[in-house]
């Protein structure tokens, strides 16, 4: 194993330990004393943009439906999220923040954007040329995750 490969695989073991059983991750603690999940935190952060369903929210954070349930059942109980039923369609329910979710929601949505700041700066390391060598790698180790 070459010192570039072992740097990558310490690397990329690194990123899952911190990002162990989360959904995604983000850089910057969490300021919010209340307890959530990562997919708690970002099902507020869609919801602060738009009202969703269980069935939008699976397909956007590419879980189950039975995790979003789960997810959305502890922050109805917490108050945080108030379910209206679609006008047309009685068995749609549409779910929006509460005045208590919004600070946390916003919170989270920082976080998202002080996360695509740090990769810009990151990439801002490198030439035109070289992040073209890097889109390559991403794309190669993205394939094979895929496998």
């Amino acid at each position: 194993m070459t010192i570039l490969e072992k740097k990558l695989d310490s690397l990329v073991n690194r990123i899952l330990l911190k990002a162990e059983n989360q959904h995604e991750l983000l850089f910057g603690a969490c300021q919010s004393d209340v307890k959530l999940t990562n997919t708690q935190e970002h099902i507020l952060m869609l919801l602060s943009q738009e009202k969703l369903t269980n069935t939008d929210l699976a397909k956007r954070l590419n879980i189950s439906q039975a995790a979003v349930t789960k997810a959305i059942k502890g922050l109805i109980k917490q108050e945080m999220l108030a379910g209206t039923k679609d006008t047309v369609d009685a068995r749609v329910t549409y779910f929006e923040l509460t005045d208590l979710a919004r600070p946390i929601a916003k919170e989270h949505t920082h976080h998202h954007d002080k996360t695509l700041a740090v990769y810009h700066r990151l990439l801002a390391h490198f030439s035109a040329e070289e992040q073209v060598i890097v889109e390559k790698f991403i794309t190669a180790f993205s394939e094979e995750l895929e496998g």
